[in-house]
């Protein structure tokens, strides 16, 4: 109670002040995932959040009557990049403004509810971005203590006894976010998507790769610092048209596994799909064959780089990827592992409907004696060339020919690929005689392999988190050590 008074304090003379160093830092499992400065001088309040050190939202906003807002204008860009051209948005009456990703649209909601004078109240935020607004409810438990439910999120939220935040919580996510005093910019080093964290133990280099049908991939390479040979690891990509990352940020699962790896004395080669990115070539016609052949290539160029342990190489594919990789395993015997991250181990078809009827379910809007012709109308539409080669395979033909060790990993709350995938994957390997195949199953985690128990309907952009699940990178990590590591011969 005293320290919370004397933070209360101390937040009421820094608010006269209103320096740029009063931030509200987000920690995902206890990681610093985003940090959000807010200045306010009357009714003008500037935010600006940097998220994952990658991903910055800067926005300025003008108060109307009772802490409503009434125009906002928003740049984002990414570090390393130039700032986006300014998005102009008058807010409207009686609106607050809201963002998933800016924590100061939290204190902002709680002010408004505030000024409103009510123990229960519904208020609108306005976005950011677009038109519309969402219904945020909120519960006043206390002077100090407010329950805000939005985007079928739930957040408890703690403020002084003028309500300003001093944190606030996401139990579901794992999620903390908390008001601190003195926490400048330099203190979170912005983190360009291509390059080595800052601080890490590791380099980041740009390396092309050309395939024998001429098309270059472009790509990082993460070399650990000191003496070779290293390890390594060939990262594999989606099903979508994907750049090395696996997404823009501050949603970059490839880069946060490409990071945990190279932490562990990994070497890491991420690339962009032909035809994305820096990469030539045309991906439209591309199949999942295609992108196998690329992987093959990846391999090849990998092996014999210097520094690289070529007998010590793993690959680790993410949805697609998950099947690419056995495929891959299938042929080549000198790989040290496979790691399948949400990996289909049911054919094209049945991963289709699983996902069609996941969301049509969800839908309110289509009554359920029509969800069926919905599904299959869906399933009826024209399909990418990439789309009908994926439907096609049998992903258990090639588990069974996979003799490396593999760990299949599967978040618990995928709506993308049904989750009995790791097991059957699993089982398809055993029976075909490999010994070293373990599964590893994440509560409450999505196909994107972020926190999101419920499965938000909105997608990432409406997720409080935005790291990898730390779990899934930790198991990740560990695992690749053990079976990269060298293996000495036992001595009599």
């Amino acid at each position: 109670m005293i320290q919370a008074m004397l933070l209360a304090i101390g937040l009421a003379r820094a608010a006269a002040a209103a320096p740029a160093d009063t931030a509200l830092l987000t920690y995902e499992s206890g990681v610093l995932v985003a940090a959000n400065w807010i200045e306010r001088r009357g009714d003008h309040v500037r935010s600006r959040a940097e998220l994952m050190q990658s991903g910055f939202r800067e926005t300025e906003i003008e108060l109307g009557p009772g802490e409503t807002a009434l125009h906002s204008s928003t740049r984002v860009w990414d570090a390393g990049g130039k700032s986006g051209a300014p998005i102009e948005r008058a807010l409207g009456a009686d609106v607050v403004y809201w963002s998933d990703q800016i924590p100061s649209s939290i204190e902002q909601v709680v002010l408004r509810a505030r000024a409103l004078g009510q123990p229960t109240v519904t208020v609108a935020g306005a976005s950011l971005y677009h038109p519309g607004t969402v219904p945020i409810a909120v519960t006043r438990v206390d002077s100090t203590d407010w329950v805000l439910d939005v985007n079928r999120k739930h957040y408890l939220v703690l403020t002084d006894e003028d309500g300003h935040v001093l944190s606030a919580s996401m139990p579901d996510y794992g999620v903390v976010i908390e008001r601190r005093i003195g926490f400048t910019p330099a203190q979170y080093p912005a983190w360009a998507p291509n390059d080595a964290a800052p601080g890490a133990p590791y380099r980041a280099q740009s390396v092309r790769i050309t395939e024998p049908q001429g098309h270059v991939l472009a790509g990082t390479l993460t070399v650990p610092d000191g003496a070779g040979p290293f390890p390594a690891a060939v990262l594999i990509t989606g099903l979508s048209p994907s750049d090395r990352n696996g997404g823009s940020p501050p949603w970059m699962p490839l880069r946060d596994v490409a990071d945990a790896l190279s932490r562990r004395g990994i070497a890491v080669l991420r690339v962009d799909d032909r035809g994305i990115g820096e990469s030539t070539g045309d991906h439209a016609p591309s199949t999942t064959f295609d992108e196998a052949d690329d992987v093959r290539t990846e391999l090849a160029w990998l092996r014999a780089r210097r520094g690289i342990a070529a007998a010590r190489i793993v690959l680790v594919g993410y949805s697609e990827g998950g099947l690419i990789a056995p495929m891959v395993a299938s042929t080549d015997r000198a790989l040290a592992g496979i790691v399948t991250m949400a990996g289909p181990g049911v054919g094209g078809w049945e991963v289709a409907r699983y996902q069609i009827e996941a969301a049509v379910v969800r839908d309110t809007s289509i009554a359920p004696s029509r969800r069926e012709a919905e599904i299959a109308r869906q399933l009826a539409d024209t399909l990418t060339a990439r789309e009908k080669s994926y439907l096609g395979i049998d992903p258990l033909r090639y588990a069974r020919r996979v003799r490396c060790p593999a760990l299949i990993v599967q978040g618990a709350a995928d709506l993308h690929v049904p989750v009995r995938s790791a097991e059957r994957l699993a089982w398809a390997m055993r029976e075909a005689g490999n010994r070293d195949v373990s599964v590893r199953l994440l509560p409450g985690v999505s196909h994107s392999f972020l926190p999101d128990p419920p499965g938000l309907d909105a997608g990432w952009v409406a997720l409080p988190g935005f790291m990898t699940s730390p779990e899934a990178l930790r198991a990740i990590a560990e695992w690749a050590t053990a079976h990269t590591a060298v293996r000495r011969a036992r001595t009599p």
